[in-house]
């Protein structure tokens, strides 16, 4: 990472041709000057640049940190959204997977392609309540209430 940060600073650096310059860019994002010795000694690595000044130096000389920490072209964002669904998905066939292997205990928790990714076709509301309406069932009553003995939870509950 002091890498990364030292070779930010040179890129911006070079936009700016100086490091007075640089300086100078950069102290409406910092809301202070840092001194020219101090970028020197970020460039030439004799000091790491603190969070705050590398993110100014970026800013100042349009220098995109994504690409930098290699999140791609993608957003970055977006991409994990995208990983994120594809892991429901997969665990929603695992969750099938189990209930079959235990006994059938009904239908699978999912259509065989899994989630449906907001904006798609069949991702409303009422497709996704209509799914589950169909696989919910009832569960039964507790022990306490069917065999008319009150535990010792339901005293203490009553008071």
């Amino acid at each position: 990472m002091a890498g990364l940060a030292r070779r930010v600073l040179v890129e911006a650096e070079r936009a700016f041709d100086t490091a007075p310059a640089l300086a100078a860019a950069m102290e409406p994002h910092l809301g202070r000057r840092y001194s020219d010795s101090s970028i020197y000694a970020y460039t030439s690595e004799r000091s790491v640049p603190p969070g705050d000044v590398l993110l100014a130096a970026a800013l100042a000389a349009s220098i995109s940190l994504d690409g930098k920490l290699g999140l791609g072209s993608r957003g970055g964002l977006e991409h994990q959204v995208d990983r994120l669904w594809a892991e429901v998905a997969e665990l929603h066939r695992a969750v099938a997977r189990l209930e079959e292997r235990l006994g059938g205990a009904g239908e699978p928790t999912e259509p065989a392609e899994g989630p449906k990714a907001p904006g798609s076709p069949g991702s409303d509301r009422r497709s996704r309540w209509e799914q589950w309406a169909r696989r919910s069932r009832s569960s039964p009553p507790p022990p306490s209430l069917l065999d008319g003995r009150a535990t010792a939870r339901d005293r203490q509950l009553r008071g």
